[in-house]
């Protein structure tokens, strides 16, 4: 469904740009537009005594969007979501990891209604996710989300090359792995991300996803992200 696309886009949309000792922080913002459209924002503070990529932080954000599937009939899907998180960063030469928890929380509304969708309604949800890089002119971009009660999964990769150090340019290849107990999603597509100017950055993804008893679809993903 879109809204775990949009989580992974979410969680490696954040370390995109240059972090420095000094910096506390990222906020992100995005959506996309495939089998449905969504969008995101959110932000990622260090607590005191730490600093963007080192020590203890926090990450909130919201999503939202629309979807829809079939059953008997075809159902059209409306969410809002919001989600909390004490998150544990560490970096260095080598790239950067992420570890966090928090809490997640989800209100579905499906026209018409569908008694056997158990994400209908407002969802409470305790969420782990792990996000993380290594490399620099070859980077491997990585985010993994489990949603403990919905039994909900992300599993997502990036290869990427910087081919403008400059404008922190980078092209390569993503693939998606999603889905809950009762489907499951893969997606492949190419990744661009650069400078903005301002120290914000850009990025675009787009390819295709598929789902079991559907044909391909293609989809299209923007971002953007500023450190401060």
């Amino acid at each position: 469904m879109t809204i775990r696309f949009i989580l992974g886009a979410l969680a490696l949309l954040a370390p995109s740009g240059v972090a420095f000792a000094q910096d506390r922080g990222v906020i992100y913002a995005g959506g996309s537009v495939g089998d449905g459209a969504g969008g995101y924002a959110g932000g990622l503070v260090a607590l005191p005594g730490g600093s963007l990529g080192h020590g203890l932080a926090v990450r909130a954000g919201v999503n939202g969007g629309t979807y829809r599937y079939r059953t008997s009939e075809r159902i059209e899907a409306t969410y809002v979501g919001a989600e909390v998180a004490l998150v544990y960063q560490f970096s260095g030469d080598w790239g950067w990891v992420n570890l966090s928890a928090g809490p997640r929380i989800t209100d579905t509304n499906l026209d018409p209604d569908d008694p056997g969708n158990k994400l209908r309604g407002t969802r409470i949800d305790a969420g782990l996710q792990t996000d993380g890089a290594l490399g620099n002119q070859w980077r491997l971009g990585w985010f993994g989300s489990w949603g403990v009660r919905n039994e909900s999964y992300i599993g997502q990769l990036r290869l990427t090359r910087l081919v403008d150090e400059r404008s922190q340019t980078r092209i390569g290849l993503e693939t998606l792995l999603q889905g809950d107990p009762t489907y499951t999603r893969v997606s492949l597509g190419g990744h661009l991300s650069t400078a903005l100017g301002g120290d914000w950055q850009g990025q675009l993804s787009a390819g295709a996803s598929e789902q079991a008893g559907r044909k391909a679809k293609p989809y299209v993903a923007l971002g953007v992200s500023r450190v401060f």
